[in-house]
C-alpha cells in the first residue's frame, strides 16, 4: 500500500458526510409536502412579509415552489444570512421606457441593502443604484424546465445579470428544478465557477461551458468565502483556523493544479523529484492535515479564548510569509522561523502519525539542507489556502493525491492510477459490507481500499482491508486500528 493511500485515509476519515444544503432542501420539502403557499421571510421586491403560491392548479410544484426551496436551504444551511438576500429585485435597463432587468435572487455585502434599494425606487435616486451595483455579489435565476433551456437561460438573462455588478468577481448561480449551475464573473468573463468546467478557461463561450453538467449543492461557497473572492481582504496567514481555509472543489481547479505544478518543479530543479522527495512530500503533506485536525479539536473544546496562549494554540502553524519564503540563506532569521515552527509541528505531530512520520524529525527532512527547504516551503506556500480536512474526498483526491501519484508512478515498470470515476463505478458495482474482506492484488496508492472504505461510511472493518503490489513493503493489512494500518511484507514478495 502507498502511502498516499494512508494520506488520503487521515483526510476523509473523519468527514463529514452530511451535504448541510441536501439535509435543509429535503426537510424543505418534507416541511411543505402539502403546502400551498409559503410565507417569504426576505423581501421580494418591495414587499415585505408576501404569501406565494408554490403549486400550479394542478397542486404540482411550480418554479416558487423551487424559489423558497433553495432559499430556505441557502439561510437554513448557515450558507448565508437572510438579511443580505433579497428576492425579485429590479435594476433599470437603458433609457427609462425600457423594461428594467430582473433578478429572481440576489446577495448584498451589506444587510443595508434594502434601504438603499428602497431609495432607489421610490425615490430614484442613483446614487442609490450606485451603491447597489458596487454592493451585489450574487445573482439568482430560478427555473422549472429540467435544463430544457439552459443554454438560452445562461445566455440572455443570468449572464446580462452578472454584468449588472460593479465588482471584478460576482456570483452567478441557476437553480432549475433541484438541478444546481454555478457561475462567475471574472473581470469581463462570464464563465462556470468550477474551472474544470470551462474548455478554454476564462475566454470561453457558452458552447465551451458543459452546460450539460451540473454543479454539487456543497459547491455553493459560504458568504465568507463569496466575500474574499470578491474583495480579497488582506490574509494574515499566522492567525487562522481550520474553518477560515477554502474547501478545494472543481476537479481541474486551475489555481491549485498550477501550484502543484510549481512544486514539482522545485522538486525537479533541486533533483528531489526522487522517492526521497515523494517521501519528502508524503510527510508534509501529513503535518498539513495533523495541524488542521489539531486546529478544530482544540476550537471545539473552547467556546472563546480567555487567553493569548489558547489564541494562539487554535491558529494554525501550517503556513509560509513571504519573507520566511524568500529568504537569502539559511542563517536568515526569516526562515529560521519557519524551520522552527514547521519542526515544532512534526514533532508534535510524530506522536500520532508514527506510522508515516519518523521518531528522529531529520531522517527525512533534512532541516539544514536548502534544497529541502525550497521544496518544504513551496508545498507550504502552495496549499495553505486549503482545508483537506474539509474538502470532499473526491475533489481532494483527484486535484491534489492523483496529480502528485501520477507524477511519481512508474509507467515503465507496469505502475499506472486508475482514474477516480472508474474506481468510484467498480466500488458501487461491488458495493462491500460490513464483514467482508477486501483485497487489492496490485494496490498501488491504494485508491481501491481507500475509496472503498470512505463509500461504505466508514462501516468496513480495517482488519479485512489487504493489499498487495509487486514491490517488496507494498503490502498492507489487516490494520489493529483505523487511525493506523499495520504494513506487512508479502512473504512471497
Amino acid at each position: 500500500m502507498d502511502k498516499y493511500g494512508f494520506i488520503y485515509y487521515l483526510c476523509t476519515k473523519s468527514l463529514n458526510k452530511m451535504n448541510t444544503f441536501s439535509y435543509c432542501k429535503d426537510k424543505f420539502n418534507r416541511e411543505f409536502a402539502n403546502a400551498a403557499t409559503f410565507s417569504a421571510f426576505i423581501p421580494v421586491h418591495l414587499t415585505l412579509n408576501g404569501s406565494y403560491g408554490i403549486r400550479n392548479a394542478a397542486g404540482e410544484r411550480n418554479e416558487e415552489f423551487y424559489k423558497w426551496q433553495f432559499f430556505y436551504s441557502l439561510v437554513s444551511s448557515g450558507l448565508y444570512a437572510k438579511d443580505y438576500i433579497g428576492a425579485e429585485v429590479y435594476f433599470p435597463k437603458g433609457n427609462v421606457s425600457s423594461k428594467p432587468i430582473k433578478f429572481d435572487g440576489a446577495i448584498f455585502d451589506d444587510k443595508d441593502w434594502f434601504t438603499y434599494y428602497e431609495k432607489f425606487h421610490t425615490e430614484k435616486d442613483q446614487l442609490a443604484l450606485d451603491w447597489l451595483r458596487k454592493h451585489l455579489i450574487a445573482v439568482i435565476e430560478f427555473k422549472n424546465e429540467n435544463s430544457k433551456n439552459i443554454e438560452a437561460v445562461w445566455n440572455q438573462q443570468l449572464k446580462p445579470g452578472l454584468k449588472e455588478s460593479e465588482n471584478d468577481f460576482c456570483l452567478g448561480i441557476l437553480y432549475d428544478k433541484e438541478r444546481l449551475y454555478l457561475f462567475k464573473k471574472i473581470g469581463n468573463n462570464c464563465v462556470r465557477l468550477d474551472d474544470g468546467l470551462n474548455l478554454k478557461k476564462e475566454k470561453s463561450n457558452t458552447k465551451e461551458l458543459n452546460l450539460h453538467l451540473t454543479d454539487s449543492y456543497y459547491k455553493i461557497p459560504d458568504f465568507r468565502h463569496l466575500i474574499q473572492r470578491v474583495f480579497s481582504p488582506a490574509i494574515d496567514r499566522s492567525r487562522r483556523t481550520t474553518d477560515e481555509l477554502d474547501i478545494i472543489t472543481g476537479a481541474y481547479n486551475q489555481q491549485l493544479s498550477d501550484g502543484i505544478s510549481a512544486i514539482i518543479r522545485v522538486m525537479d530543479k533541486v533533483s528531489l523529484l526522487t522517492e526521497n522527495g515523494y517521501e519528502l512530500l508524503i510527510q508534509v503533506l501529513a503535518l498539513k492535515i495533523f495541524d488542521e485536525k489539531r486546529s478544530l479539536n482544540l476550537k471545539k473544546y473552547l467556546d472563546f479564548y480567555k487567553t493569548d496562549a489558547e489564541r494562539d494554540a487554535i491558529d494554525l502553524k501550517f503556513y509560509v510569509t513571504d519573507r520566511e519564503r524568500n529568504y537569502i540563506d539559511m542563517s536568515d532569521d526569516n526562515v529560521e522561523s519557519f524551520i522552527k515552527r514547521m519542526r515544532d509541528l512534526y514533532n508534535e505531530a510524530s506522536q500520532e502519525y508514527k506510522f508515516i512520520l519518523d521518531n528522529n524529525d531529520s531522517d527525512t527532512i533534512k532541516w539544514h539542507k536548502t534544497e529541502h527547504i525550497r521544496v518544504l516551503s513551496e508545498i507550504v506556500a502552495q496549499f495553505q489556502d486549503y482545508s483537506f480536512v474539509l474538502s470532499q474526498k473526491t475533489d481532494l483526491y483527484q486535484i491534489v493525491f492523483y496529480k502528485f501519484a501520477s507524477e511519481f508512478s512508474k509507467a515503465n515498470k507496469g505502475q499506472f492510477i486508475t482514474p477516480i470515476p472508474l474506481i468510484d463505478f467498480l466500488v458501487n458495482v461491488v458495493n462491500p459490507k460490513l464483514g467482508e474482506k477486501i483485497i487489492d492484488p496490485t494496490v498501488g496508492i491504494a485508491d481501491f481500499l481507500s475509496v472503498s472504505f470512505v463509500n461504505s461510511g466508514q462501516s468496513l472493518e480495517d482488519k479485512n482491508l489487504y493489499g498487495i503490489d509487486k514491490r517488496p513493503h507494498d503490502h498492507v493489512g489487516p490494520a489493529q486500528h483505523a487511525s493506523q494500518w499495520r504494513w506487512k511484507r508479502h512473504p512471497e514478495a
